[in-house]
């Protein structure tokens, strides 16, 4: 069911269609964001570069996507979603064309940031923005089913990706990768419609949803509380993210094994988003947020703990079940913070910070390996961002039970 700005609801089956192509869209882009994990060890051994050099690349993508997703998801706001995921398409596709002719760490440098900040930055935000209006009951399950992609595609791609390389070498990998993404999200992109509620508008008009609610907070300081929680959590995750396949490789996995581990990690962070979004419709945004915080931060710095192929493929399973919640929760927290009319600015601040945080996370971990030469440090890191992440969600949430006002979106949402 999807609700009119006039507080009917009306059957609209195009919203799961948008689901299932932001799905696919996700699956191309996220997946071929955390490629660096697999490109670590070939081109550190192609060319000489530290591991903390290349990590800096997902570092650059993740800040370029905060900046260029702020930019886009204000545009989200008033433009079709169409004409910006087309675009979006198009950059991935190229930038990873390009890759695969680099011979210097400035090219890579570039064109990750190219591909996080025009190519993810306008299909990311826009289109899970768009989600969000689309949908006012089911909401949390509708955007856990789109974003569930992004972790389908962080954990398959990756492994085709590792086999090609084995097979064909990096270079040819990269460059097969770019074509087939030009050839599926083309014609994806061409499928996607604005939602009825939130067609395009002209700058400076104002527009007002009767589902819109008033909250315990201004939207102002919703933002602040989110941003500054989601750069913790996202430190946290980013550290395996990026650095599982090179851990794994490093304690006697072949590569492929080793990246096939991060594809554990990713489907079962999948499956993590479909139930932590069904708990979000159930209990409220804010606390399956700080559920998937607080399990995310309890098993993270074990990966560092035991070589066991049997103990590393069952954490991987746990971790992933809670880090797919967290990120979709922190955009439906915000999202029930925020009236309609400003969701695409909110939600692309917050991913803002959160992308900072990603790539923090990420650099930080290859940074503190080459210091000290082992995975502890920079494990144990991730572990100490979820714990802050934590002191500042329960902080919000007894400031939001301390006040009087009602309206603040925890309680169970009506079921269609």
């Amino acid at each position: 069911m999807v609700g009119t700005d006039t507080g009917e609801n009306r059957i609209s089956y195009y919203g799961w269609v948008v689901v299932a192509l932001a799905f696919f869209l996700f699956f191309l882009c996220f997946g071929g964001l955390v490629l660096v994990g697999v490109l670590i060890k070939p081109w550190a051994d192609d060319f000489g570069w530290q591991r903390g050099e290349i990590s800096g690349a997902y570092l650059i993508a993740t800040l370029s996507l905060a900046t260029g997703g702020v930019a886009f998801g204000r545009l989200s706001d008033r433009y079709s979603v169409r004409l910006l995921a087309t675009l979006g398409a198009a950059a991935i596709s190229i930038c990873l064309l390009l890759m695969s002719a680099i011979d210097a760490l400035w090219q890579v440098y570039v064109l990750f940031a190219l591909y996080g900040a025009v190519g993810m930055g306008t299909i990311y935000i826009p289109l899970t923005t768009s989600i969000t209006h689309w949908f006012n009951f089911n909401r949390g399950i509708a955007v856990a089913g789109a974003m569930s992609g992004a972790a389908v595609g962080m954990g398959v791609v990756p492994l085709v990706a590792s086999g090609l390389i084995a097979s064909f070498g990096w270079p040819i990998a990269l460059f097969s990768i770019g074509l087939g993404y030009l050839a599926i999200s083309l014609p994806l992109c061409m499928l996607i419609r604005n939602p009825p509620q939130a067609s395009p508008v002209p700058a400076g008009t104002v527009t007002q949803s009767a589902h819109d609610r008033p909250v315990a907070i201004s939207p102002r300081e919703s933002v602040l509380w989110i941003c500054s929680a989601i750069v913790f959590c996202c430190i946290c995750m980013a550290v395996p993210q990026v650095h599982i396949p090179a851990l794994a490789s490093d304690v006697g996995f072949a590569a492929e094994r080793a990246a096939s581990l991060l594809t554990v990690v990713m489907v079962a962070g999948a499956v993590g988003r479909l139930a932590f979004g069904r708990i979000a419709d159930k209990v409220g945004p804010l606390k399956c947020y700080m559920l998937a915080s607080f399990g995310q931060t309890a098993f993270v710095f074990w990966f560092t703990q035991s070589g066991s192929v049997g103990f590393l493929y069952g954490l991987a399973v746990v971790f992933g079940l809670f880090f797919g919640g967290v990120s979709m929760s922190a955009l439906l927290t915000i999202r029930s913070l925020v009236p309609a009319r400003i969701a695409g600015s909110a939600i692309g601040l917050v991913s803002m910070f959160g992308w900072i945080g990603m790539g923090l996370g990420g650099f930080l971990g290859g940074y503190l390996f080459d210091w000290t030469g082992n995975y502890r440090a920079s494990f144990g890191l991730a572990a100490a961002a979820g714990v802050i992440n934590l002191c500042i969600l329960t902080t919000l949430y007894l400031r939001l039970r301390s006040t009087s006002r009602l309206g603040f979106d925890v309680e169970p949402a009506a079921q269609a």
